[in-house]
């Protein structure tokens, strides 16, 4: 994707004009990119909350989980290297994060399927070596 793209593809979601079947894990890394690009941490969380609770409810949607948002935004914040253009960030944090299976290292299934994981932060319950 290169930087036009990748704007395009911030927009269209902010404006809910693409399909929630066309929005893939590798689209939500490269918004947050984006967002983390243009604003520090907590402000680019509440753009990605509000921005994907927009999303949700234009289409008639259930499925906003605040624990996996904000997992995902603190993986890409830690590891995005803001001396990289925008194109580059996106294709790194893609390619190290690629796999949204990722987050069962830190949580279990049950965890992530509770209620309280998908209204606010809960802490992973699982230990991950290296980190």
């Amino acid at each position: 994707m290169t930087d036009v793209e990748i704007l395009a593809l911030v927009s269209k979601l902010e404006h809910c004009e693409i399909a929630p079947h066309e929005f893939h894990h590798c689209d939500h890394l490269a918004v947050s990119v984006a967002y983390l690009y243009a604003l520090d941490f907590p402000a680019a969380l509440e753009k990605m909350r509000t921005t994907l609770q927009r999303f949700i409810r234009h289409h008639g949607l259930k499925g906003y989980h605040e624990t996996i948002t904000r997992f995902w935004m603190v993986q890409v914040a830690k590891r995005l290297d803001s001396s990289l253009c925008l194109s580059e960030a996106v294709r790194q944090i893609q390619g190290e994060f690629g796999n949204k299976d990722l987050i069962y290292q830190y949580f279990s299934k049950e965890t992530l399927n509770c209620a309280a994981a998908e209204r606010g932060w809960v802490d992973p319950d699982r230990t991950v070596k290296g980190s």
